[in-house]
């Protein structure tokens, strides 16, 4: 009897608190702030007009100080994403209703799966013993650890089918273990707490707002560019620095993008940021795009102005942003990096942010 009872709660409980096993290119970042971010999220909130009106205004503000803190250290990034969230969670408060708040919460916590069991307002209505407690821990932080080791083994180039089929037998395996460890009352909690379910299939779609750019007054190939004029284009927006051997690989990606969409809705910006003393001539970098027929705007970010106000930290690096001027993709490093192939990874994302409706 005891072991039908299990497993009937099992399912349930594996059906609210399943994840995708997915790589998250915000990895490290608080999840409650990326899930203010996700489109689907904001739609089952069923904000009125003049609740998204002001949504939009208060994430689209707290994004201008998010993104600096990318390429900070650690400490000082933890730091402000913590303050970030904070203004967040107060200014919710106030805009949704106590329901919007309940169901903001049973998503976050069916995201996270039974992590949300050590979080601190999960902790305090558990009452777990001492012993519990542990072995809560011990539980979680095992599967972590396995979980990790599949997703090396993805960036690795292994089969996926497998990897995600032992990922499901984790998390199955997980989810028994934790419910044999809960006491009946405890387990009824866990259910309440994470609600109806949420099709967490439909995450991994953020939308942040991107900074506008410095305009350092030294543009080669166009006049200044500010990014709230290009409402209406998808706009793939990369740092480099040209001897940079990883930036110089991705060159015939950029060109066949150019290419590719030229007589479309796109544009393509080349953010220069020296890394030595002679990639900040811009004589220099001007001949070396006519070199290597980069035709599309480029601008000069001598003194990181623009690396800084967008937190990126390494060359080369990716971003897409829709036609609203939200960070939709990215995609850090060499674009064809073991195997990889970034290139029509890209490629298809454009295609499929210039078939979104356009701003409105």
């Amino acid at each position: 009897m005891r072991t039908v009872h299990l497993a009937v709660r099992t399912s349930i409980i594996l059906a609210w608190a399943s994840v995708s096993f997915a790589v998250d290119p915000y990895a490290g970042n608080d999840p409650y702030w990326i899930l203010l971010h996700e489109p689907a999220v904001v739609e089952e909130l069923k904000l009125s007009s003049r609740q998204r009106k002001e949504y939009r205004k208060l994430t689209d503000g707290l994004d201008l100080r998010f993104f600096p803190l990318r390429n900070k250290p650690r400490d000082e990034a933890v730091k402000g994403l913590a303050e970030i969230t904070a203004d967040a969670q107060k200014a919710l408060n106030t805009l949704l209703d106590p329901t919007q708040r309940k169901r903001l919460s049973e998503i976050l916590f069916q995201k996270l799966g039974a992590s949300m069991l050590l979080r601190d307002e999960v902790e305090a209505q558990m009452r777990y013993t001492n012993t519990q407690r542990t072995q809560v821990m011990e539980i979680i932080d095992a599967t972590q650890l396995a979980v990790a080791a599949l997703q090396k083994a993805v960036s690795d180039g292994q089969p996926r089918e497998p990897l995600d089929k032992k990922f499901s037998e984790l998390k199955t395996e997980e989810q028994k273990k934790l419910l044999q460890l809960l006491t009946p009352e405890q387990q009824t909690l866990w259910k309440k707490l994470v609600g109806s379910p949420f099709a967490l299939s439909k995450l991994g779609r953020p939308a942040i707002k991107a900074p506008q750019l410095v305009d350092t007054g030294e543009w080669i190939n166009s006049p200044p560019l500010r990014l709230d004029a290009l409402h209406g284009k998808v706009v793939v927006v990369h740092f480099y620095a040209c001897d940079c051997i990883n930036c110089i690989h991705n060159y015939p990606s950029y060109r066949a993008w150019h290419d590719h969409f030229r007589d479309q809705d796109v544009v393509l910006i080349g953010i220069q940021t020296p890394e030595t003393s002679a990639e900040r001539d811009v004589a220099q970098v001007r001949k070396k795009a006519a070199e290597e027929k980069l035709v599309f705007p480029i601008l000069m970010d001598g003194k990181s102005e623009n690396w800084n106000a967008w937190g990126n930290s390494m060359w080369p690096a990716v971003y897409v942003l829709d036609q609203r001027g939200y960070l939709r993709h990215f995609w850090p490093g060499e674009l064809k990096w073991q195997g990889n192939d970034g290139e029509k990874f890209i490629r298809e994302r454009i295609e499929a942010l210039l078939a979104e409706p356009g701003p409105q």
